[in-house]
């Protein structure tokens, strides 16, 4: 893993969802659409927090946060700003693996957010086991969030900035295995809408919805920058009306099933 502790030493994943209007889109359909879900003063885990965007939103939310973070990078970001802050009620941040939740008693939280981890799971037996960790600690009637990135709007943002890429064998190792090498080189893992509900359909889970968080926005950045703040706001409205159409989901670079666990 230290590759990947490398990449995001030199990577500002603090500031990817915000440093611009097309990157906003992501977070602002992300919580749209889990505040429909979460009900008010629960207690919520977000394994593989990054720097705490998700969880310091849920915090000023009113919930009880605890923000588990594998890359200890990342993890300093959340103590930095936990320690800028006057008042660090609700939420506790800590070192770990999506993959081993054993500090964590069964039923223990009402959500949990999975919003990183199966960006770098390699393994089928790897994303299972963390989806059953999550689902092990989540109250019964509680409220699972899976992140996934989407192989097939993947190999359209590749084709864009590269049109031999479609030549190059990484395209077909990214449709068929959801990496682009198969080897030591690989630092993202992806998959697709289908994929990811087979890997949570259980007799534990009921898939409540499959949300194209960003939708078609990547492809369309210079028009969406372009946008006034009226335009920009008429084009939320249009996105966030249609994020979940299922006919949208393969265009989506970013992408999240919320589901229920019975």
């Amino acid at each position: 893993m230290e590759k990947l502790f490398n990449y995001y030493e030199n990577y500002s994943e603090d500031t990817r969802l915000l440093k611009d209007n097309t990157h906003k889109i992501e977070f602002i359909t992300t919580v749209h659409v889990l505040d429909g879900f979460i009900c008010p003063n629960s207690k919520i885990l977000d394994v593989g927090a990054g720097t705490g965007r998700y969880s310091f939103y849920f915090r000023e939310k009113g919930h009880s946060v605890y923000a588990l973070e594998y890359v200890p990078h990342n993890l300093r970001i959340i103590e930095d700003k936990l320690k800028a802050m006057k008042f660090t009620c609700n939420i506790e941040a800590a070192i770990g693996d999506g993959r081993d939740l054993s500090r964590f008693a069964d039923d223990s939280f009402d959500v949990v957010l999975c919003m990183g981890p199966l960006y770098h799971l390699k393994t089928e037996e790897d994303k299972k086991t963390c989806i059953n960790e999550c689902l092990r600690v989540l109250k019964k009637g509680g409220i699972l969030a899976v992140a996934y990135i989407n192989k097939y709007a993947s190999f359209i943002y590749k084709f864009k900035t590269d049109k031999d890429f479609m030549r190059d064998t990484a395209s077909k190792n990214l449709i068929n295995n959801g990496s682009f090498y198969g080897d030591e080189r690989d630092d993202f893992y992806f998959t697709s809408p289908q994929e990811i509900v087979s890997l949570l359909t259980s007799d534990k889970v009921e898939i409540l919805t499959n949300v194209a968080t960003d939708g078609i926005g990547y492809m369309l950045k210079d028009n969406i920058e372009d946008l006034n703040d009226e335009e920009y706001q008429l084009w939320l409205n249009y996105h966030l009306n249609t994020c979940h159409e299922p006919s949208l989901l393969g265009y989506s670079l970013h992408a999240l099933v919320v589901s229920r666990k019975k």
